[in-house]
């Protein structure tokens, strides 16, 4: 097991919490290793205000076997998780969230406009994937396949997903997605 990845999941997972960007036990992290073998993943059901080290699984990117040393078992989005890494070799960590506000846009039928703040603007809205039941091959194919173009997407009637070359900017992507939500729909609210 590499400490230094679960130390990094499990910080971020509190500071996701601490800046209220998850709800209940819902959203999931993940950080690919060196090797490119293994993915360290929040272990199913984990709450994020007290996820600890034993909370991260390590997974076989390939075959999906895993090591847990508390009977834990991986995010049910596992199969998400290592479909983005195996198309995407620049991307090094995913964060999943259901952040109130980017949330809310998921389950509307408004579309959360792109604006400037986090690189280049490739289109008029953030990237949307259909609802598939979550945890299901059909979500895992179309969420990645999506993130193959982009590197967020909203997945409807479900929450945010975004990547990153490290954590970090994965997790500040979701942060930016959240604020632009939150603008977007405080305008919303103001132009009515």
């Amino acid at each position: 097991m590499d400490n230094e990845i679960i130390e990094k999941i499990v910080n971020t997972a509190h500071h996701i919490y601490d800046k209220n960007m998850i709800i209940g036990k819902a959203g999931n992290i993940s950080i690919i290793d060196e090797s490119g073998e293994y993915i360290y993943i929040t272990a199913s059901g984990t709450d994020f205000k007290s996820l600890k080290y034993e909370d991260v699984i390590k997974v076989n990117i390939n075959d999906l076997t895993y090591v847990s040393s508390e009977n834990r078992v991986p995010s049910m989005e596992t199969s998400l998780h290592t479909g983005v890494y195996k198309k995407r070799s620049d991307v090094k960590s995913v964060v999943h969230i259901h952040s109130p506000y980017a949330t809310a846009f998921a389950f509307s039928n408004r579309k959360l406009r792109q604006q400037e703040g986090f690189g280049e603007i490739t289109g008029e809205y953030i990237a949307e994937v259909d609802y598939y039941q979550p945890g299901s091959k059909k979500l895992a194919e179309h969420a990645s396949d999506a993130l193959k173009e982009d590197d967020s997407v909203l997945l409807k009637n479900h929450g945010l997903i975004a990547v990153g070359k490290d954590i970090d900017e994965a997790t500040l992507l979701c942060e930016y997605i959240e604020g632009i939500a939150k603008t977007q729909y405080i305008t919303h609210v103001l132009n009515l």
